[in-house]
């Protein structure tokens, strides 16, 4: 907590997935997908702030490492929580385990939530044509796959996969997206159930662990010592 704030390090794979940092110190969750998606989740609380952390630093060092250091720094640094995210680029079962691992490694009390995208951030994105819509003004719904987590991971086939399939829908000739065209998707989204229903394998668990772990810390208390 930092003048009545509730900071929360966001650990992910590049500006896409946290944002790129305007400063050192916390900031709103309005860009990043993973800060923006985390906001929503908790009920989009105004008191809600991010410290954006890439996840390539410790080379050398495997990811439940490096999911144990960002842990134990969020929590020397007096952070309220941390979140941490990966794709799986295909990988699902061997990205989980390692991410629990690495929770599970220190500071067992201390709230953390993981998550793995499948097989990329991207396809969280894509199960929301309305989003796609309306973030890029297009004419009419583009159409999407009900079942995004099917496709093969980026590094496994170039020319088929969520960020072709991302860019394909949004109508940009270029191979990709930027992150500010997937900021401005994510923060069109409304229905958080049509993410969980179309992602089961990536973001359905995401969003419980979320909702478990990182939204009790912005419950209003009340006089009585209840909550809202």
């Amino acid at each position: 907590m930092v003048n009545n704030y509730v900071v929360l390090e966001i650990f992910g794979e590049g500006k896409t997935d946290i944002g790129k940092a305007k400063s050192s110190e916390p900031e709103l969750p309005r860009t990043g997908v993973v800060a923006i998606l985390v906001h929503m989740l908790c009920g989009c609380p105004a008191s809600m702030r991010v410290k954006r952390k890439p996840s390539i630093f410790l080379q050398g060092k495997g990811w439940t490492q490096k999911v144990k250091f960002a842990k134990r720094q969020a929590f020397y640094n007096k952070s309220a929580g941390v979140v941490f995210v990966l794709d799986t680029e295909g990988d699902h079962k061997e990205r989980m385990d390692e991410l629990e691992k690495g929770r599970n490694a220190a500071h067992l009390d201390f709230p953390m939530a993981i998550g793995v995208a499948h097989p990329c951030i991207e396809t969280w994105l894509l199960a929301d044509a309305k989003a796609i819509k309306k973030a890029m003004d297009l004419k009419s719904l583009p159409t999407v796959s009900d079942t995004p987590e099917t496709m093969p991971a980026p590094q496994r086939d170039r020319k088929n996969n969520p960020k072709i399939a991302l860019a394909i829908a949004a109508e940009i000739k270029k191979a990709e997206l930027s992150s500010v065209d997937k900021d401005r998707i994510t923060l069109e989204i409304r229905d958080l159930a049509l993410i969980c229903e179309r992602c089961p394998i990536g973001f359905q668990p995401f969003a419980a662990e979320v909702e478990l772990r990182i939204k009790p810390l912005f419950a209003v208390p009340l006089i009585d010592g209840q909550t809202l």
